[in-house]
């Protein structure tokens, strides 16, 4: 009797012994797969943060390479044109009756240099860094309309709750889509709708051009491409519907992040 109570105390041991390894080693197991996890989730993240800090790199880059375009367009291309009109005007009050001709010039030179001003104006960062995004696309709507060449609407809300360097890269965008329309799709009148709740705001460009097909899209390639990583950048994003009737843009960006 005592030997099969020492039996069954050695078996109850070492079934003990072994339930306990084996409930070791699925802990061990858990906590190998958590540290995985763990690991994976770091990397992603760590990889995540690279890519939006190459992407501002990039970005700050191409905003440096604007601002400089806006000095130039201001100190040469506007001084040569300033130049220009002076002339002409030299020349018109050396006429009893300046001709059509010499009248039209003035008037296309005195129209090139108010659109350089507002272009490089666009164009300059210090100025855009303090700009209000609903006033300055307005700007833009109201310089293109100028032209009477294309028809341009707005329709937003008071104002925008997103920080003024989140405000500069959405403005990009939106300027970035609608010229791709002015550009590329032969569109004669485009419709920008801005609209903000509790967590987004989002924004559609819809213009009544053509359209573009994926095999199209080669053409507006470094266009699209800009849109994409800014709006990446924003963590938001942006969708394309293309047809025969027109084309529209959604973005929609977070407003906190």
């Amino acid at each position: 009797m005592d030997s099969l109570s020492q039996e069954i105390a050695i078996i109850m041991i070492a079934s003990a012994f072994f339930l306990l390894v084996a409930v070791g080693l699925i802990i061990l197991v858990l906590i190998y797969q958590r540290k995985q996890f763990q690991f994976a989730l770091e990397k992603q993240q760590l990889n995540s943060q690279f890519q939006r800090e190459l992407l501002a790199t990039r970005l700050e880059a191409q905003e440096e390479t604007l601002n400089q375009l806006s000095t130039e367009l201001h100190d040469n291309v506007g001084q040569l044109l300033s130049s220009s009109k002076l002339l002409i005007g030299v020349s018109m009050r050396g006429l009893a009756a300046p001709t059509q001709e010499l009248l039209l010039a003035e008037q296309t030179v005195s129209k090139a240099i108010t659109e350089l001003r507002s272009m490089s104006k666009s164009l300059n960062k210090d100025w855009l860094e303090k700009f209000n995004l609903i006033e300055n696309l307005k700007a833009e709507v109201n310089r293109i309309n100028v032209s009477k060449e294309f028809e341009m609407t707005f329709q937003h809300p008071s104002q925008v709750e997103l920080s003024s360097d989140r405000q500069l890269v959405l403005f990009r965008i939106v300027q970035e889509a609608f010229q791709n329309a002015l550009k590329h799709s032969k569109a004669t009148r485009i419709c920008i709708v801005m609209e903000q709740d509790a967590n987004n705001l989002n924004v559609i460009i819809k213009d009544d051009g053509t359209g573009f097909t994926v095999a199209d899209s080669s053409k507006l390639g470094v266009g699209i491409m800009n849109i994409k990583n800014r709006t990446q950048l924003l963590g938001g994003t942006v969708r394309w519907d293309s047809g025969d009737s027109g084309t529209q843009v959604g973005i929609q960006i977070p407003i906190t992040k």
